[in-house]
């Protein structure tokens, strides 16, 4: 894949940060999906848990003494990433019932607008962003909300209200991956799909860590022969006890 088309795509990124690892925990079930169907699914903002999201384009506005709605404020859908490695919360929110096999995936800002960039070369400057989201305090967000001026309608400005959450959600250091397309392409559930190649877009697969570790090897190898990833599979190990030695005393 190549580099991102233009800057104006990235939102809160430096150069540096384009190329460092973000994660996200799915079901295993739609992993395989995902390697099997070859595509990505995005999500319609209203089906989001947090109700603050996308709380710019529903409050519309007063234009010149006249209200108005957003007539494309459903247009947007997006996908949620984190730049957490190691945070057993992320698993404890995503990964929260331990009957159900999760995965992780690995990619980088990079690989994921290269991606949805190439599925969507017409334009892409106004449809394809993605960025890292900046945590404010309500009041902050109620200001900045409320804050009028100028009208700026392009759709660089409107993906950034998308990257504004409250303080409460600081801990899952997000990502979205950001698409502007139409509603009418969406389907009855909010969920748009693109041709993606896996074997390109995801550096690494883990497994949940609330899987029987006596059966990884056997469920690593189900794992490889489904997805038919051959890049690197591997169990998260944050609620396995310590493999330390025994400690030696003397009198």
């Amino acid at each position: 894949m190549g580099d991102p088309p233009m800057e104006g795509n990235l939102l809160n990124f430096t150069e540096a940060e384009l190329d460092q690892h973000i994660y996200r925990i799915m079901r295993e079930s739609f992993v395989i999906s995902l390697f099997a169907d070859r595509t990505n699914v995005l999500s319609q903002v209203h089906n989001w848990k947090d109700k603050f999201e996308n709380f710019q384009l529903n409050l519309g506005g007063n234009l010149n003494g006249e209200p108005f709605e957003y007539g494309f404020r459903n247009d947007f859908v997006g996908q949620c990433w984190t730049r957490e490695n190691l945070s057993e919360a992320m698993w404890g929110i995503y990964a929260n019932d331990p009957k159900v096999r999760f995965l992780r995936i690995r990619s980088t800002p990079r690989k994921v607008l290269a991606a949805l960039v190439a599925a969507h070369p017409t334009m892409p400057q106004d449809t394809c962003f993605i960025g890292k989201v900046q945590y404010k305090r309500e009041g902050e967000l109620r200001t900045y909300a409320q804050s009028g001026g100028q009208l700026d309608l392009s759709p660089q400005c409107f993906a950034s209200h998308l990257l504004l959450k409250r303080r409460a959600f600081k801990h899952e250091s997000e990502v979205r991956l950001l698409y502007f397309g139409d509603a009418k392409d969406y389907d009855a559930a909010g969920l748009y799909r693109y041709a993606v190649d896996p074997h390109v877009l995801i550096t690494q697969i883990m497994a949940d860590p609330n899987r029987d570790r006596t059966t990884w090897t056997a469920d690593k190898a189900a794992l490889q022969r489904a997805t038919g990833f051959t890049g690197s599979i591997k169990r998260s190990k944050i609620y396995d006890p310590p493999d330390w030695g025994i400690p030696r005393f003397h009198n």
